[in-house]
């Protein structure tokens, strides 16, 4: 009840001082403005934290198949050293049927195995690459909406200790560009 005395007292005496004219219930409504903004905050720090765990992801998921297309053209070029290898031991000697169709296993297995690896390898290295550049595209976007919330809150809190309008209204464009930053990393990007 005291409180609300001296609250009451405060308003008065700055109203009386000329201060900036605003409502009774000002504190509340900026208060809630700000409590608006602070959840899309959270909303925007989680999608920021979000978006750099894919792009760690997705990193992961580039490297490893990176990897692994080194390692199927590591396999393509001894296969195509054991077919000619296999090709010239081959020619004149007694065994060279066998040798010929060992080397066409090799050449087969390329054909059919390596080949068609080493393309869907690269397909897949393409699709993490982009998926890689959307998230780190989106943690960007987010990081703004970010700082753009926070400059939000900021303002709206220093609104209701110096009661000034203006602040109040300059915070909030703040926090609608950070909830418009926050829909185009969720929508756009």
């Amino acid at each position: 009840m005291e409180a609300h005395r001296s609250f009451e007292r405060f308003e008065h005496g700055h109203h009386a001082s000329g201060g900036d004219a605003v409502g009774p219930h000002y504190a509340r409504h900026a208060a809630l403005a700000v409590a608006v903004m602070a959840a899309f905050l959270a909303v925007a720090t989680l999608l920021a934290n979000e978006a750099m765990k894919a792009v760690v992801t997705e990193e992961t998921h580039r490297a490893d198949a990176t990897s692994s297309l080194d390692s199927n053209r590591v396999q393509i070029d001894v296969a195509n050293g054991n077919g000619t290898m296999l090709r010239a031991l081959g020619a004149g000697v007694p065994g060279q049927r066998r040798a010929v169709q060992v080397a066409r296993a090799h050449e087969r297995r390329i054909a059919e195995e390596l080949r068609p690896a080493d393309a869907r390898l690269r397909e897949e290295i393409a699709h993490d690459e982009h998926e890689v550049e959307h998230a780190d595209n989106q943690h960007v976007v987010y990081e703004l909406a970010e700082v753009a919330l926070e400059v939000g809150i900021v303002l709206a809190s220093v609104s209701i200790i110096v009661r000034r309008r203006w602040l109040l209204g300059l915070g909030g464009g703040f926090g609608a560009a950070g909830v418009v930053l926050l829909l185009v990393g969720l929508l756009v990007v």
